[in-house]
């Protein structure tokens, strides 16, 4: 089980929907036309859904995609990022000593029968 919060608030919801576009607290103030306080207490708090879909849309993003996607695990995200560091030979070789440890456990699988 997964130990990090995939709550989403009003204002979570907000804080991906910023990171995902890449639009700034200012930058959407200025969309909407609120003060970059209210952006931000938008944020840090639980707004109500016709305020966060008014976000997306703003945003150019829709509401219902945000939502359906979940937040990537950070360990999946450091895992990917360590592999992708490695060079073609230097993933073949973890991908060989993968392939003989699951060959390893079925045998002992097997065997224990």
């Amino acid at each position: 089980m997964p130990d990090y919060d995939q709550t989403v608030t009003g204002g979570t919801a907000i804080e991906r929907i910023l990171r995902r576009s890449g639009v700034s607290e200012g930058e959407l103030a200025s969309r909407l036309g609120v003060a970059e306080e209210q952006v931000t207490a938008w944020a840090q708090g639980d707004p109500p859904m016709s305020v966060v879909d008014s976000v997306a849309r703003a945003c150019s993003l829709e509401l219902s995609a945000v939502l359906a996607e979940p937040e990537p695990d950070p360990h999946d995200v450091a895992l990917l990022e360590t592999t992708l560091a490695l060079d073609a030979d230097e993933r073949l070789e973890r991908l060989v000593a993968y392939v003989r440890f699951v060959l390893a456990g079925r045998a002992a699988l097997r065997d224990a029968r």
